[in-house]
């Protein structure tokens, strides 16, 4: 493998959070895979305070370039930062989530295996003291664990820990924009990539741990603004597939509230059942508060051209050259 391209591109992209980025950057500075055979490239997302010196203090430890784009979201940033990829294969993580050392050498096992496959991997809580923190962890390992049964014939993948092949996720525009603020284009991504007859392969022996820091409130907000996102990815799946959307049968959400006292017992049980159901009702609240958008999209959509242009992945980029520290920090 020529050094010229790794094997592997890790992106990352941040806003507003300097401190648990370089938590997260130092614990990537653990991995036991070859430096040459990989690159990482950070994303600032319109940062409000430039991110240079944590950069700086970590570069010669780490195969790291950075630069900075508008506000653009999550995929947007992420997209910006695949724009500029290297690597046979893109790995997508976040600015929160702690690495183990064989994180990046479990996904080369993966993909000398898969071949053109995304590969899901999964995430745990490591703030166990946290119940927010920990009820929105073990939401989303609900949802992997039974979208991705079994594991070689997967539908979903989480976007603080997926690969695929850098070739693929370009033919298919990337993540898409228009979910920003809300989220769920990781979600989409997947669809699109079965849609496009490829497989996921899910790989719950690829962890990482992600460090989120929530509260009562902030749940709530994560998980409204994840309904709106639910409601736009409904409709466009229902569009690709030519059907009706598929929303969840009462068998999942029976099984949903069952799983803290399969998890836990006693007080805690009860908790995280609570919240759960806290978590729902502002999921739903978020579903129902999207339909105007969706409706108004759907007027735009039908007086546009019937054939969407493709995401251009690096129209958000400045003219910085990558890897640069800011003229701010000069």
């Amino acid at each position: 493998m020529s050094a010229r391209q790794p094997f592997l591109s890790v992106i990352i992209s941040t806003r507003n959070r300097k401190e648990r980025l370089r938590r997260c950057l130092s614990s990537l500075t653990a991995q036991g895979y070859p430096r040459d055979r990989w690159e990482l490239i950070v994303v600032e997302d319109g940062d409000q305070e430039p991110l240079d010196e944590v950069m700086l203090s970590l570069r010669d430890r780490l195969p790291l370039r950075w630069f900075r784009v508008s506000h653009a979201g999550c995929g947007g940033a992420k997209n910006a930062g695949a724009s500029q990829a290297r690597g046979h294969y893109l790995v997508f993580t976040d600015d929160d989530c702690l690495f183990c050392p064989d994180w990046l050498s479990r996904y080369e096992k993966h993909f000398e295996r898969a071949g053109h496959c995304l590969v899901a991997g999964c995430a745990v809580n490591p703030r166990k003291a946290n119940p927010y923190s920990d009820a929105s962890q073990e939401l989303v390992n609900y949802l992997l664990d039974r979208s991705n049964a079994p594991p070689h014939e997967a539908t979903l993948a989480i976007g603080n820990n997926f690969g695929v092949p850098a070739q693929g996720f370009r033919e298919l525009g990337g993540f898409n924009p228009s979910y920003f603020p809300m989220g769920a284009e990781d979600r989409d991504f997947a669809a699109c990539w079965v849609a496009a007859g490829w497989r996921i392969v899910y790989a719950p022996d690829i962890v990482v741990e992600h460090a989120q820091v929530l509260t009562f409130w902030s749940l709530l907000r994560q998980q409204y603004y994840y309904g709106r996102g639910a409601l736009i990815f409904h409709r466009l799946e229902a569009r690709r597939r030519r059907s009706r959307a598929r929303l969840p049968s009462p068998a999942f959400y029976f099984s949903l509230f069952l799983l803290p006292w399969q998890v836990g017992a006693g007080r805690r049980a009860a908790l995280m059942c609570l919240l759960f159901l806290c978590a729902q009702s502002a999921h739903f609240a978020g579903y129902l508060s999207a339909f105007p958008r969706a409706h108004r999209d759907d007027q735009e959509r039908r007086r546009a051209i019937a054939t969407p242009a493709a995401v251009d992945l690096s129209k958000f980029l400045r003219e910085e050259s990558p890897g640069e520290p800011s003229p701010a920090s000069q």
